[in-house]
Formats: C-alpha cells, structure tokens, sequence
C-alpha cells in the first residue's frame, strides 16, 4: 500500500470519479474493516436522497437509536457531511481521520470523506448509519458498507457520462444498489416503466408498504400496517411527500430487520416535523436580504421547484448558477416562465459553466461577477437555485438560523 506522497483532503480534486471499489476497499481492510462495524441503509436516487436520509436519520434517532448520517455534497463546512446523532462532527476530530487517510494519495476526494466517515461510525458506536450515494448505484464509495437496506428516490437523466445515456441504463446501475441489500424499498417518484430496468426483483414499493395521502390543510397523513400519523413536513414541496413516503418505508425495513421493535406514531411525527435540511426551499437572511435557497442542480430538480413556483402566490426573482454538465438550456426553459427577473454568475469550481452561455440560456438575464455580487444587484424577493454550490456561496454569509 503506498505511503508517500502524502496528500491532504484538499489537494484531492473533489470532481475526480474512480468507477471502481477496489483500492477504496484494500484501504478499508488496512485500517480494520471500519465499514463492516454498524448497520447501515443506502438511499440511492437521482434526486432526493438527501432529504430521504435526513428524514430517516431523524425518525431512528427519535426511537433512541444512536445514529451516523453521511451526505454530500456539503454547503459550507465539510464537517456537514459526517453527523452523528443529527449533529455535524467535530472539525478536530474530522481532522484527525483526515490525517491518517494522507498516505492514500490514490483515494479521490469523495473515497477519502467516505473513509473518514466509516472510521468515525465505527469508533463512535453508532447503532445505525444512513449513507446517501454519492452517485449511482454500482461503484459508488458508500456501497462498501454492504447495507442491509437500500431505498431509491427515482431515476433521472443526470450523470449520463458516468451512468448512461438512456433512463434505463442509469436505471439498471441504481437498481444494482437494490438487489445487494436484504430490504430493497423503490420510491414513488420511480416512474413505473423502469422499475424492470432496475432488476431488482426482490424490491418492495414504498407504497406497498406506507400509504401517502395528503390532507386539505397542506399535512400527509401517512399509514402503515399497524400505525399511523398525520405529520406537518418541515420542509416545503410537494416533492417532500414522496421522501418522507420512502423515509418511513425503510424506517419500517430496520423493524423487519430488528434493528427497532417498532415505529411509534408520536416519534414518526416529531421526527418529519422537526427535521432541518438547508437549502432545500429554505429561506435565510444573507446580508440582511431574505432569501429563499434551493439546491435544485438538475433537470428534474428544475422541473420539481418549477410545480413549488407554479402554486406559489409569490413570483421570485431568480439568482442562478450551475456547473457545466447540467442541461442550463432546459433548465432555463423550465423556470423562466415563474420567475421575474433573473441573474446568472459563475461560480469558483473549475466545473463552473461559463457566464455566455447561462446568458443565451435565460432571456434578459443580467450577469454579475459573483454570487455576491449577484445578491446585491438583483431584487427582492430572491431565489437562489443552479448548483449546491451556489447555495454553499451565499449560505456562507447567512445568519445562523433559518428566516420561519
């Protein structure tokens, strides 16, 4: 295994992706097999995920398990993306996995936060992790922990280089995630058609398993074979329904597990009550502006926060920004018909999208030369939408508690 030339997380590139397990894995073993020390659910999906892991995190930390949580990508800290019981580790300890992990100079920036992530479950004795997948279902980092349970969100067009050009291709690949675990659970948001493409048999409906109704007052009631609750989602969208759906369904999958002996109601209502995900239509006060930020990086995350724009009684002004694998030209297509005004800047990742072409991309955008820079020139009220890290850029300088 090689030991020199050391290489700190940041020296790593963060878009370098390695289709293959194998040096991540002898890694693993070297350093004792980290990943094999707790239970764990995959949640695996185009979109989604995220919102999916959170809401589960919460309900088994609600039911008194001890919990890990691992996202990405982060907003603002790295620290964000490795949780424990809910709350973001340590930077110091963070740190310390970080430094034993520079002798792989061969691991990519997300195997390497991945790592970490595993070592710090393991010695923290966490009852129960919940990893979200970086990308795909095949050779992605989090598929070492060898989850027991797995749930898909749905299946977009995104990642078509690594993941394939057709919808059933990029199916067949996440599905892979379904068919190794002994609980595979496939989202409502998964359109019908596919659901061979995935070929895992063996996989469960969500809805098969939790009955998603929502209520005149804007709740969802939600239904299981022995149990029940009308919950009040914490985060906004429609959307949210179909995750919080998903989220109780492998919740349900750790008691045929045994992992718990039960879902309680009142816990299940807490949990999706209370759970915080920034940046998935979250408002915040940046610079002393409120301003409603969501993370919707690509086309069907567009199409999604265009149904949230379309029932809104508020028309935005839309600050944008992406990176230059993402479909700017339909995106534009999709949200310019909701928005008022729009600013287009480019970001600081050597993926950024150059300026010219999110400005053909949206009619009479205005450029401006930051994000920024953007947010002081563009007027209320103000969305922010493109790429995570758009949102990171301005979450930055946001006051610590989201605007109620």
């Amino acid at each position: 295994m090689p030991v020199a030339p050391a290489l700190s997380l940041d020296e790593r590139r963060p878009g370098r992706i390695r289709p293959d397990l194998g040096i991540l894995r002898a890694v693993l073993e070297e350093l004792g097999s980290p990943h094999r020390a707790f239970h764990s659910v995959l949640v695996v999906g185009t979109n989604g995920k995220g919102s999916t892991a959170v809401l589960l995190e919460a309900v088994l930390r609600e039911h008194g398990l001890t919990t890990g949580l691992f996202t990405s990508p982060h907003l603002v800290r790295v620290e964000e993306r490795v949780r424990l019981d809910g709350v973001p580790v340590d930077a110091a300890l963070l740190a310390h996995q970080l430094d034993r992990l520079v002798r792989y100079p061969d691991l990519t920036y997300f195997e390497t936060i991945t790592a970490a992530a595993f070592s710090i479950f393991a010695e923290s004795g966490v009852g129960v992790a919940v990893l979200e997948a970086g990308m795909g279902g095949s050779w992605d980092a989090t598929r070492l922990a060898g989850s027991e349970i797995a749930g898909l969100t749905n299946v977009g067009t995104d990642h078509r280089l690594w993941l394939g050009r057709e919808r059933s291709e990029i199916a067949r690949d996440k599905g892979r995630a379904l068919a190794a675990a002994r609980f595979g659970v496939i989202g409502d948001d998964v359109d019908p058609a596919l659901v061979a493409d995935l070929e895992a048999p063996g996989a469960l409906a969500a809805a098969a398993l939790v009955a998603s109704t929502a209520t005149e007052d804007g709740n969802i009631r939600l239904d299981w074979a022995d149990g029940g609750a009308e919950v009040r989602l914490s985060m906004p969208g429609r959307h949210q329904a179909a995750n919080a759906q998903l989220a109780i369904a492998l919740a349900l999958e750790t008691v045929a597990a045994g992992w718990l002996p039960e879902l309680d109601p009142p816990r299940v209502k807490r949990a999706l009550g209370s759970a915080k995900w920034p940046g998935r239509l979250s408002a915040h006060r940046v610079e002393g502006r409120e301003v409603l930020v969501d993370c919707a990086h690509n086309l069907e995350a567009a199409q999604a926060l265009a149904k949230f724009l379309a029932q809104s009684d508020r028309r935005y002004n839309l600050l944008f920004s992406c990176l230059e694998d993402k479909p700017v030209e339909e995106m534009a297509a999709v949200l310019r018909p909701h928005v008022e005004r729009v600013v287009v800047c480019p970001l600081a990742d050597e993926r950024a999208m150059d300026l010219e072409r999110m400005l053909a991309a949206f009619r009479s955008a205005h450029p401006a030369a930051s994000p920024l820079e953007a947010l002081r020139v563009i007027p209320d009220p103000v969305l922010v939408a493109g790429s995570v890290r758009l949102a990171g850029a301005l979450l930055a300088h946001a006051d610590e508690e989201e605007v109620r």
